[in-house]
């Protein structure tokens, strides 16, 4: 059969479409293959955390209109790099939904630039959140029956695109009362796997996963549950001290020797605590030496609290700073270097 000129025209111009998708598949394939999948590692994270100063400074913020929703607080933040730029990023719950808050961050203060909603109630409750390289964790929660939850990995740069989040990886958790929450999850690229730690309902039980090697942009990309971490049960012979607090959020931060710290944030004898744990990731270690307690660092907020959110960055090799956010209010303060 033989085409005429605007049949020819019509295949021309759905072969162009093609060609203009596959390119732009090409494209955003080539750009999730660049993400970065971890954090810059640490020379000596106890020695970096003594340089933290006790008091903070404020990181002015300008909300533009934008206030925190009904029903909820600031559950979290976090410093990230977005596309070269410096962003911070805070969780929240809501009654109607979980979302994030993507703050601008300039020498000046923090800019609030857009909140995006991540699931809708039952999952309206985000909790404590890590930022990996360009990727993000955080856990999504039913706060109410408490018996399922997610976690999700997001990639960083969709926070500045129009439209839903979508996350890169999706963890789904059902189990027993407050046993399958994750209202803080951590995050980190230990040698060739990532390790996420997932703290339940107040940090009472935290579940240990490892990825399958894949990196976070592929598609086959699998985490594996290995074991749970039971404060109840955990041999506290050898810890600095033998408290432990109700951390409402928690970090994973690397040494260059690989060595792995958990950080947990929390309010605790009227003071911000930041408790630092030794990880031991040695299968031969049982899991109730998995966590060693090894410091804390007492800090004392002024209009901010580790009760609400609370996140370790990395500013260089021998440098880390806290930061820490209001209740319903956009405020943050710095423990630690101003950024720059």
């Amino acid at each position: 059969m033989k085409l005429g000129v605007a049949d020819s025209l019509v295949e021309c111009g759905l072969l162009w479409r093609m060609l203009v998708v596959l390119l732009l598949l090409a494209c955003s394939a080539n750009v999730h293959a660049t993400l970065r999948e971890a954090n810059a590692t640490v020379e000596d994270v106890l020695a970096a955390l003594h340089r933290i100063p006790e008091a903070p400074r404020a990181v002015p913020c300008q909300a533009g209109g934008l206030r925190v929703p009904d029903g909820g607080h600031l559950q979290g933040i976090q410093q990230a790099e977005i596309e070269r730029r410096p962003f911070i990023v805070m969780s929240g719950s809501a009654s109607a939904e979980s979302y994030l808050v993507l703050l601008a961050l300039e020498r000046s203060g923090a800019q609030v630039a857009a909140l995006k909603p991540l699931l809708p109630r039952p999952f309206k409750h985000a909790g404590g959140l890590q930022v990996c390289g360009d990727y993000l964790a955080v856990g999504i929660e039913d706060d109410d029956r408490k018996v399922v939850s997610k976690v999700w990995i997001l990639r960083l740069p969709e926070l500045l695109r129009a439209g839903p989040l979508e996350p890169a990886i999706e963890i789904e958790r059902h189990g027993a009362y407050e046993r399958a929450t994750a209202g803080a999850v951590a995050l980190a690229k230990v040698g060739d796997r990532h390790v996420l730690c997932v703290g339940t309902w107040d940090s009472a039980t935290i579940d240990f996963y490892r990825s399958n090697g894949k990196a976070l942009s592929d598609s086959d990309c699998r985490f594996e549950l290995r074991e749970s971490w039971d404060a109840k049960k955990a041999d506290r012979s050898s810890w600095s001290d033998g408290d432990y607090a109700s951390y409402q959020n928690l970090n994973l931060v690397v040494e260059r020797s690989d060595r792995v710290f958990l950080i947990g944030f929390a309010n605790a004898g009227g003071a911000d605590a930041a408790d630092v744990f030794h990880v031991a990731l040695e299968a031969a270690v049982p899991v109730e030496r998995r966590l060693q307690k090894v410091h804390r660092c007492a800090l004392r907020g002024r209009e901010a609290s580790f009760r609400h959110g609370a996140g370790l960055t990395v500013v260089d090799t021998e440098t880390l700073a806290i930061l820490s956010c209001g209740y319903r209010e956009f405020v943050i303060e710095r423990f630690g270097p101003a950024h720059p």
